[in-house]
């Protein structure tokens, strides 16, 4: 049996009992004054649990997704609670290949000269995949993905409470977009791309953005109660904005627009 399904329905189960003699005024509380302690104290009754016995091993599956002769690609990885780690790797033939725990939806199309592929867990494990319940050691869900170094790409992460480590200082990454929710991010952008659109909406979130050297830089950080730790001897602030003084007619650079809440923002 599914743990988490049992789990949820459990809930369900106490909670529409706890309604319906309520309607019979058998009880004589407000039942919905009740409901929200009583999820958060079974919610850390499981993940003590989980943490002591729930231990086990995610199957793991590993996709090749070939490039069948496009000149481009898109990715876009739809990602959960767990470790998401990115690199460039595949052959010249390949848009990406990795390994996946837990399962995944996968899926690719062909528009014109662009292959694009989209990765997400799969629809068994959601949305566990995204609760804190699986958090236990053993049920973190682990993506380790190669992608393809020459072609240009456009990447898309979307990601919950993980922790994501993504290499992209060997690929040819055009347009990366980062959504994420409480996690910690880092992400070492292109080397050698001559201009690279970078877009982080972030909640809670550490987000390190790390600009090789000989890359000039423009970013705008925007949003609420944000702490902002951004290199001004590479990146002088000039309004707004933080810009690298050669940006113009430097011959690798990257625009970056962060949008953040309650989180911190490092860019060095």
């Amino acid at each position: 049996m599914n743990r988490g399904s049992f789990f949820l329905g459990m809930i369900f189960v106490v909670f529409g009992g706890l309604l319906l003699l309520d309607n019979f005024a058998i009880l004589r509380f407000n039942v919905w004054k009740l409901f929200w302690p009583m999820l958060v104290i079974v919610l850390g009754v499981w993940i003590l649990w989980q943490s002591q016995y729930g231990d086990k091993v995610l199957e793991s599956e590993s996709v090749t997704i070939d490039l069948e002769g496009a000149s481009e690609g898109r990715i876009s990885l739809h990602h959960g609670a767990g470790e998401l780690r990115v690199a460039a790797g595949t052959s010249e033939t390949e848009l990406l290949s990795g390994t996946f725990d837990g399962g995944i939806d996968q899926s690719s199309k062909r528009v014109a000269d662009r292959l694009e592929a989209k990765i997400k867990v799969s629809s068994q494990g959601f949305p566990f995949a995204f609760a804190p319940w699986i958090w236990g050691p053993g049920n973190r869900i682990r993506w380790d993905l190669a992608i393809n170094p020459s072609v240009p790409l456009s990447l898309e992460v979307h990601s919950g409470a993980n922790d994501a480590r993504l290499d992209l200082s060997e690929t040819n990454v055009t347009n990366l977009e980062i959504h994420t929710g409480a996690s910690a991010t880092e992400v070492h952008l292109p080397a050698q791309v001559e201009h690279t659109r970078v877009k982080v909406e972030a909640g809670a979130a550490s987000v390190k953005l790390i600009v090789p050297e000989g890359v000039a830089a423009r970013i705008d950080v925007s949003g609420g109660l944000i702490g902002v730790d951004v290199d001004q001897m590479r990146f002088p602030k000039q309004g707004k904005v933080y810009c690298s003084p050669e940006f113009e007619s430097a011959p690798y650079r990257v625009e970056i627009k962060v949008e953040a809440g309650v989180g911190s923002i490092s860019v060095n």
